[in-house]
C-alpha cells in the first residue's frame, strides 16, 4: 500500500476508498519505467501520484484462499483489475487473442514486476500498481489472482475459441 497516495485522496475526497474508473476519472502517464496515476475527484479536484513497483508494494506473507465464500470479496478489487486491463486492450487491439493473454499472465506469474514492451503486460501492471497502491495485498495473493484469471483463460478458450475469454469478459467489466 502506498500510505502518501491514500492521503492524497482522503484529502481531495474526504474519504479513505474511491472507484476508480480508469479513462474516466482515472488516467495513466507513462514516461519510461515512471508510471503516473491521475484521479479527478467528483469535486473535479485533480491528484497525481507516481507509482511504486509491483515489488515495492507487495506486503506480508498471506496465503491466496479461496475456499470460503468470501474469497472473491477479499480478492474482486485485484481480479477486476487484471480483467478490466484486458478488456481495454482487446477494445483497442480486436486482434488479440486467448493465447497471447495466456502467455502475458504466464510471464505475469513468473515475475509481476518483469518489465516488458507490449501494451497487455504494461496495462495490467499498471492496473494492478493501482490497487496495490490502495490495499494491503501478498505477493502469493497477487500471483493467486493471476492464476485465477488464466484459468479461465485456459477455460473459456477451450469451450468457445480462439477469443472465448476475450469475448466472456467483453463488456463485463
Amino acid at each position: 500500500m502506498d500510505q502518501g497516495f491514500l492521503d492524497k485522496i482522503e484529502k481531495v475526497t474526504g474519504m479513505k476508498k474511491v472507484v476508480f474508473s480508469i479513462g474516466k476519472n482515472t488516467t495513466f502517464n507513462r514516461s519510461g519505467e515512471c508510471l503516473t496515476v491521475r484521479f479527478v475527484s467528483d469535486s473535479a479536484e485533480a491528484i497525481e501520484h507516481v507509482l511504486a513497483s509491483i515489488d515495492q508494494l507487495i506486503e506480508g506473507d498471506a496465503d491466496f484462499i479461496s475456499e470460503d465464500d468470501e474469497w472473491t470479496d477479499k480478492y474482486l478489487p485485484l481480479l477486476m483489475a487484471i480483467e478490466t486491463a484486458i478488456d481495454a486492450v482487446y477494445k483497442a487491439n480486436p486482434n488479440l487473442k486467448d493465447k497471447t493473454v495466456r502467455n502475458v499472465l504466464e510471464r505475469l506469474i513468473m515475475k509481476p514486476d518483469i518489465r516488458m514492451e507490449d501494451e497487455l503486460t504494461r496495462s495490467i501492471q499498471a492496473h494492478v500498481r493501482l490497487i496495490l497502491s490502495t490495499a494491503k495485498y501478498s505477493r502469493k495473493e497477487l500471483l493467486g489472482c493471476l492464476k485465477k484469471v488464466q484459468r479461465s483463460v485456459k477455460r473459456h478458450h477451450l469451450a468457445d475459441g480462439p477469443t472465448g475469454y476475450l469475448d466472456f469478459i467483453k463488456g463485463k467489466v
